[in-house]
């Protein structure tokens, strides 16, 4: 019988009519016993029932569980098709669970995989943003020297353009104020090679003003060296 246990307000239970079925016990039998020893059976749980219509009157139809009904047919009187009734009973109910456990693996299996595919989309958009946030930056970092020359240079500008003469082409850029100081550094008998030494001194600077500047700032209480 397949349809001898099945699923009521989430339990697995079978019912009067289906035990007297494989037990071969007249139900009106089964219901007397039901009665006689209605308080033992909900020690397992409360009895379930509803009312079935039929030509004359609502029958009363009870419902039980695994271990109700089980202390059930030990009631009974232990001829064959009652203990057949047992093996079948028993057999019935741990088919049901093994399927509800299979099918609810199944579900979460596919939770899973539904998840997964969520969090894959959702590694995909981040992965995007990402790559949108770093193009966004590569190109604020190409541009970012980019240096007008139809109107005067800002300070800003101008510090950029020093260090790119610097960097990029070994070319040192100083005002009319730096280089008059410089040239009187120049004109107190220094020799050769320590005007040279700081000409490079001060291109070295501009090559490396980020790094040097972010050093120094890092150390307030030292001068700097060009």
């Amino acid at each position: 019988m397949n349809d001898l246990v099945y699923i009521l307000n989430t339990d697995l239970v079978t019912d009067q009519n289906k035990i007297s079925t494989i037990s071969k016990v007249d139900t009106s039998s089964i219901q007397r016993l039901i009665r006689t020893y209605k308080q033992d059976l909900e020690c397992f749980g409360k009895l379930d029932f509803s009312f079935q219509k039929t030509a004359k009157t609502n029958k009363k139809i009870y419902y039980l569980n695994e271990q109700q009904a089980t202390l059930l047919l030990t009631y009974m009187k232990n001829s064959e098709s009652v203990r057949n009734a047992k093996k079948v009973l028993v057999f019935a109910f741990y088919q049901m669970k093994e399927k509800l456990k299979n099918l609810e693996a199944e579900q979460m299996q596919k939770l899973a995989f539904r998840q997964s595919l969520g969090y894959k989309s959702q590694l995909k958009q981040q992965k995007l943003k990402y790559e949108n946030e770093i193009k966004a930056l590569k190109y604020d970092l190409e541009h970012k020297n980019e240096l007008s020359f139809k109107r005067k240079l800002s300070e800003k500008e101008l510090l950029e353009l020093r260090k790119i003469l610097a960097r990029d082409y070994n070319i040192l850029c100083m005002k009319e104020w730096e280089f008059s100081l410089f040239a009187e550094k120049i004109g107190k008998n220094e020799v050769f090679e320590a005007i040279l030494k700081r000409l490079e001194n001060k291109l070295y600077y501009y090559k490396n003003y980020d790094d040097i500047e972010k050093f120094y700032s890092k150390h307030p209480f030292f001068k700097k060296q060009f």
